[in-house]
């Protein structure tokens, strides 16, 4: 595995889930390590209960405010907070307020983009 740079402004880039995946490091990318993805989640959006199987996910909020559940525990995070939900607990997002959300989602190890990649529908 080499290192490699995305350019601000490249990546895959899919609708899913009601928001903009743009792909910055595919678990191909890391020898299934890690995925990082660029999100803009639009106001109104709710990430219904899930859960990741074997998958820790993480968010930097670079933009907006976003409410969420982890388990029993309910949360707030704006702009710059950093969001961690443990792999094989149920948890949801929502966007709060009346401005769109711009998050990193990063899971690890990856699996997540797969997903995104196979379901998602592909811009561009």
């Amino acid at each position: 595995m080499s290192g490699f740079v995305r350019p601000a402004g490249t990546g895959e880039t899919y609708d899913f889930d009601g928001a903009v995946f743009t792909v910055k490091a595919a678990g191909d990318d890391t020898e299934g390590r890690v995925s990082v993805m660029e999100q803009a989640a639009p106001v109104g959006l709710v990430v219904a209960p899930h859960t990741h199987e074997g998958e820790d996910e993480m968010f930097h909020v670079l933009a907006g405010r976003v409410g969420g559940r982890c388990g029993s525990d309910e949360f707030t995070a704006d702009t710059g907070a950093f969001i961690f939900l443990p792999r094989d607990v149920e948890h949801s997002l929502w966007v709060l307020g009346d401005e769109p959300v711009r998050m990193l989602t990063i899971c690890g190890p990856a699996t997540f983009d797969a997903l995104v990649r196979e379901q998602g529908r592909r811009r561009g």
